[in-house]
């Protein structure tokens, strides 16, 4: 317990530090670039939910993998390391150039990386070393916060802002690796890399779209709302993100106990589990978005606060049953990571579509309202294809 908490302390410290410096920021460099780094790096937090694929993979795998172990550790420690890689090629590739282009490309090497150390931590998590994770995270919270303090000096810009925040994540990454113990099995399986592919971005994709759908909200935001609905969505997403973030987390942390547990025939109560959680989050959300319709039809509801409040617990509770839904399928079998990915893509349709319907004449009501279509979407279809035959099926796990 103690392990966790100082884990917990560590993630919480860093996330609070990118966050609050971020927003310390704007007044110190004004509406303009500061819109363009946020942009930037808004643009790019896909990659690092991305490379998160590979950390679910490995707290998944490593667990239940005794003689290979620590080759499938390597090999996922270098899909997490390639984007990280290519995003400091591409970075010093474009410095030269400046501009936009070259914040753009730090920002994409800055998610990368960012997703490579949360891998890292992971695997000396799983090697009983929790320590780690969260001297890493700290150190990072450490690191940004300073270069926000010379930021705030008005020596760092965006583009040099990002620039140091990357050099940061160079040196915590190279650190991690460097103690990731070095000996490697003689064995080797057959077609392994093709399967741990498979798995990092079948694994990685529900996030991803979870994030898209974010992004094409604010999109939306920014043509359809007024800026104060904008501001005003952006701290509530703030909030709910921060507090979805902590019990994903929570989750990562139990992963590789609930990994074994569900492994081969104990999968059966993972999903009969997933199966009743989804179907009654699919139900009560689906009546919230039929009752914010009819109230709109019947009155305007854009300035409606309290209105807001409900709909935002409504997605807040509704993200956590889903999410916990998905991270049970995803610790069964590989056979059910079709079933989540299929999901994760009608969400991100059904949020879009929403958003360009609900945004303009709801404001941050309707912004939410689509936020809330898309968890109720994917509930309902993870309901539908979770059928008896599937919950019952006993499939013995493989890496």
């Amino acid at each position: 317990m103690r392990a966790a908490l100082r884990v917990i302390a560590g993630r919480g410290a860093a996330r609070a530090g990118i966050q609050l410096s971020m927003l310390a920021l704007l007044p110190v460099w004004g509406a303009d670039d500061f819109g363009r780094y946020v942009a930037a790096a808004g643009t790019f937090a896909w990659v690092q939910t991305l490379v998160i694929g590979v950390e679910k993979s490995a707290l998944t795998a490593v667990p239940r993998t005794r003689v290979l172990g620590p080759q499938v550790t390597w090999m996922l420690i270098a899909r997490a390391a390639a984007p990280f890689g290519l995003g400091l090629l591409a970075m010093a590739a474009l410095l030269p150039v400046g501009g936009l282009v070259a914040l753009y490309a730090a920002a994409a090497a800055n998610a990368a990386g960012l997703g490579l150390m949360s891998v890292l931590a992971a695997v000396h998590r799983l090697a009983e070393r929790p320590g780690r994770d969260t001297a890493a995270f700290t150190t990072y919270a450490a690191w940004v916060v300073g270069m926000a303090g010379l930021a705030a000096l008005g020596v760092l810009r965006p583009l040099g802002y990002l620039l140091a925040l990357t050099g940061g994540l160079v040196v915590v990454c190279a650190v991690l690796a460097a103690l990731v113990p070095r000996g490697r099995p003689h064995e080797t399986r057959e077609g392994l890399g093709s399967l741990l592919n498979r798995r990092v971005l079948l694994l990685g994709f529900s996030d991803v779209a979870d994030t898209a759908g974010v992004s094409v909200l604010y999109i939306v935001l920014a043509v359809a709302a007024t800026p104060s609905e904008t501001a005003l969505v952006y701290v509530l997403i703030l909030i709910s993100s921060a507090l979805g973030a902590f019990g994903v987390l929570v989750l990562r942390l139990i992963q590789p106990a609930t990994s074994l547990r569900l492994r081969g025939t104990g999968g059966v109560g993972g999903r009969e589990l997933a199966r009743r959680i989804t179907g009654w989050t699919a139900a009560v959300a689906g009546l919230v978005v039929v009752a914010v319709v009819a109230l709109a039809a019947l009155a305007p509801v854009t300035e409606s606060r309290l209105l807001l409040g409900f709909v935002v617990l409504v997605e807040m509770t509704s993200f956590c049953a889903v999410v916990y839904a998905v991270f049970l399928l995803e610790n069964t079998n590989g056979a059910v990571l079709s079933l989540t990915t299929s999901a994760a893509l009608a969400s991100l349709v059904a949020t879009s579509a929403t958003a360009l319907l609900a945004t303009g004449p709801l404001g941050a009501v309707g912004a939410f309202a689509a936020l809330v279509v898309g968890l109720a979407t994917k509930a309902a279809v993870l309901r539908l294809r979770l059928t008896p035959s599937t919950v019952d099926l006993p499939v013995v796990t493989r890496v």
